[in-house]
């Protein structure tokens, strides 16, 4: 009973925790698309569309439009259109939004984006425009100890780190090179089945997926409720949570 305790507390703990990396870079796409054309586009050849949380980032990225608009990942929630969050849900308190804006002018305007010289703007999410992805260097360790899902959970917080999330396709290539050197078939990430869902146990949004043949097992089975990924498969694996694998480390810092 004191373990299953344990595991609760650091899953509470985890969901005030932001993963993240240790450099972030910026990248102006001169192709207009839609804000949803473009946040595929970022998944597939970054990590997403920019996540902002400082107005220096903030500066920066709106710098590169040249005096044009250009879509961010910040978007309205479509269940309370009061909130807003950015795309992977990845959570930051910062925002900088021009004044009288979000105004949802059009009564569409669930998407936002950002103005050189000026703040962030909503807009008609099927608006084309340019846009800007950001890629994050995800300072990603393998370590070649054999633990249960809980206990390398737990060596990664006393280490001041964390089972990683896995948000792009950029993201799971990059963690695949490092799994390359695993002395396990598999080792474990950061996702877990728990209360009838999978999640990223840092709380991260479970936007990007790679299931195998794209279907989520909705109801695995009974102690198929840890994920992995595979040294030589491409896409996501569920195994035993206490069987014991080598797994991947990732640094993270607070908002």
């Amino acid at each position: 009973m004191e373990r299953k305790g344990s595991f609760t507390a650091l899953l509470i703990t985890a969901l005030l925790v932001l993963v993240s990396a240790l450099q972030r870079e910026y990248f102006l796409v001169t192709e207009p698309a839609s804000w949803n054309d473009a946040q595929q586009y970022c998944r597939s050849h970054h990590t997403d569309l920019a996540f902002i949380h400082t107005k220096e980032e903030a500066n920066n990225v709106s710098a590169l439009g040249n005096g044009n608009l250009v879509w961010i990942g910040i978007h309205r929630d479509t269940q309370n259109h009061t909130l807003w969050y950015w795309s992977g849900r990845r959570t930051s308190t910062f925002t900088d939004w021009e004044s009288g804006q979000p105004n949802d002018r059009e009564g569409n305007e669930d998407c936002g984006s950002a103005k050189t010289g000026g703040g962030w703007y909503d807009l008609p999410c099927d608006k084309k425009i340019n846009f800007v992805c950001y890629q994050e260097t995800p300072k990603v360790v393998l370590v070649k100890e054999n633990k249960t899902w809980e206990e390398a959970l737990e060596y990664c917080r006393d280490q001041d780190s964390d089972l990683p999330s896995l948000l792009s396709e950029a993201e799971q290539s990059s963690a695949k090179k490092t799994t390359s050197e695993a002395q396990t078939s598999q080792v474990w990430t950061g996702l877990r089945f728990l209360a009838g869902q999978w999640l990223w146990v840092n709380g991260d949004g479970l936007e990007f997926q790679d299931w195998p043949a794209g279907e989520m097992p909705f109801c695995p089975a009974r102690y198929l409720h840890c994920g992995t990924l595979d040294k030589e498969e491409e896409h996501w694996g569920t195994r035993d949570c206490k069987e014991k694998l080598n797994f991947l480390c990732v640094k993270k810092w607070s908002d």
